[in-house]
């Protein structure tokens, strides 16, 4: 395939800005779409009909990560067998659209590096998050990680670098001996102990019965996927702070976030 040289961005975080530079410096016209106007010129004044053969050319179009509903409304119509989609967190039906129109898809975050790296700063954004929202520091302090898969394991790392006391609360009987062979206790259930609770299962695991065991000082930082895995509106009613934090990397690194997806993107167009 010969290297298609323009690429249309959609999305105007940091992240998303600093990965149009690196792709930029690398040789290709990157093109900020804010509106239709800005859609590629294949593209805009086409019906649906028409879309369906316009030769060999190749458009990408560089999604942000968990594309905005807005900008799949405004994608989707246009879609066909010459489009690139480049995003993270491709919805289903997005991917469903581009398979029956023949057009090309990544979702970079189901590369394994990219989703291994982002982790490091998911999790140093998290522990942010925390130390804004709470009033005491995190060394000494007892701070519950559930979940202790790719972000869970990050985070409990570094909260016990940071000289916490790091409790791990998983259903995963590997995951049990691996936090366990990592020197970390293993939650009960006994939530009344935790000075910060960070949530990355994506299920319903911060439970009304759970929030009533909490000290109303504790900090609950979710970074589970939508809904997250807390109930927010009892956590609002006990006075306790529960706050669901995503793009944290775009947030907190996003130079450093941007650089690890243009690394791995760079290998596929």
């Amino acid at each position: 395939m010969q290297q298609p040289q323009t690429i249309y961005s959609y999305g105007n975080d940091k992240r998303q800005k600093y990965l149009g530079n690196m792709l930029a410096e690398y040789g290709f016209t990157v093109i900020d779409v804010q509106d239709a106007k800005d859609r590629p010129v294949n593209k805009s004044n086409m019906q649906l009909e028409q879309c369906g053969d316009i030769g060999n050319d190749i458009e990408i179009l560089l999604l942000p990560v968990a594309v905005p509903k807005e900008t799949l409304a405004d994608i989707i119509p246009f879609i066909h067998k010459g489009t690139y989609i480049i995003g993270g967190v491709l919805p289903d039906y997005l991917t469903d659209i581009c398979n029956s129109e023949n057009a090309m898809y990544l979702d970079y975050m189901k590369i394994p590096e990219i989703a291994i790296k982002n982790a490091v700063a998911t999790a140093e954004g998290a522990i942010c998050e925390a130390i804004k929202a709470g009033n005491i520091n995190i060394q000494s302090s007892r701070c519950l990680v559930i979940g202790y898969g790719r972000c869970g394991t990050v985070i409990a790392s570094k909260l016990s670098c940071l000289k916490a006391d790091v409790s791990i609360l998983t259903i995963e009987s590997a995951d049990i001996a691996r936090a366990a062979a990592n020197g970390y206790t293993i939650a009960t259930g006994d939530f009344g102990v935790y000075d910060f609770i960070f949530n990355t299962a994506p299920a319903l695991t911060i439970t009304p019965a759970r929030i009533n065991t909490m000290k109303g000082s504790c900090i609950i930082i979710d970074i589970a996927s939508k809904p997250g895995g807390t109930d927010f509106g009892y956590c609002r009613s006990r006075g306790i702070t529960a706050k669901h934090c995503l793009g944290l990397p775009a947030a907190y690194s996003p130079k450093t976030s941007a650089k690890i997806i243009f690394d791995e993107i760079i290998k596929y167009i």
